[in-house]
Order: C-alpha cells, then sequence, then structure tokens
C-alpha cells in the first residue's frame, strides 16, 4: 500500500467525520431538538401554558391556554427585546376556568416586560364551561 493511497483514505475518513459532525449539529443537537419538539407542540396544538402576573404578591392577570412565550427580537436589527409576548385567553374573572364569555372574546396578544413579576407552567389540562 502506497503513501498516497494511505493519505486519500485518511482524507476521506476526515471528510466523513466532519459530515457527521455537521449533520449531528444540524439535526440532533440538543437546541435542534428542543426547536423541533416546541414546533410540533405548537402544530398539534399542545396550549395548556399558564401565564399568571403578580403585582405586590397579589395575582391581577392570568392568562389561559398560552401556546408558548416567544422572547421578542428587531426586525432589522436582530437582536433581543427586552421583553416576551404570547397569545391566549385572558381569564377574566380569575378563576382558572375558560368560561363561555372568555372563550368567546378569542385568544388576545399579551407582551411580558423582563422586570414584570410572572410566573409561566403548563397546566396540562385547562378546565372549560360547557
Amino acid at each position: 500500500m502506497s503513501l498516497k493511497s494511505i493519505l486519500i483514505a485518511l482524507g476521506f475518513i476526515i471528510v466523513i467525520f466532519f459530515g457527521l459532525f455537521v449533520a449531528y449539529r444540524l439535526f440532533f443537537a440538543p437546541e435542534r431538538l428542543n426547536l423541533i419538539g416546541r414546533t410540533i407542540e405548537t402544530t398539534l396544538g399542545f396550549d395548556n401554558g399558564v401565564v399568571e402576573f403578580y403585582s405586590c404578591g397579589k395575582l391581577v392577570k392570568r392568562f389561559l391556554k398560552v401556546e408558548k412565550l416567544t422572547t421578542a427580537r428587531g426586525t432589522y436589527e436582530n437582536k433581543v427585546r427586552p421583553y416576551r409576548f404570547g397569545y391566549g385567553y385572558l381569564d377574566l374573572n380569575l378563576d382558572g376556568v375558560l368560561n363561555k364569555n372568555e372563550k368567546k372574546l378569542g385568544k388576545v396578544y399579551f407582551e411580558i416586560p423582563s422586570y414584570g413579576d410572572y410566573v409561566y407552567y403548563d397546566a396540562k389540562v385547562i378546565p372549560e364551561e360547557k
């Protein structure tokens, strides 16, 4: 076996390993799997998140069936902005149940300032008024 064929084989192996590494980073990295998982959850309608706003330790506003909270980015400068936003049903009477009149209003857009006191959690099931 000549030195030239060994170097060609070694170069071929390096190219294959580099290609596998790039494929791993593109498709199987934890960040990518997280993004894929969130996309599937949003697409399939797993939207049982709840956002609660507090002021002086007291619950003042609640949003039900929130799909996800998104960190805002500038359109042109592509910088992270100091707030998050989402869509959800406003729980007018703060009882944790999605009532008919609340559902009739539809999902509303809301923003959360970075310094706001809020809690986001997955409720698994949000009771609805029949």
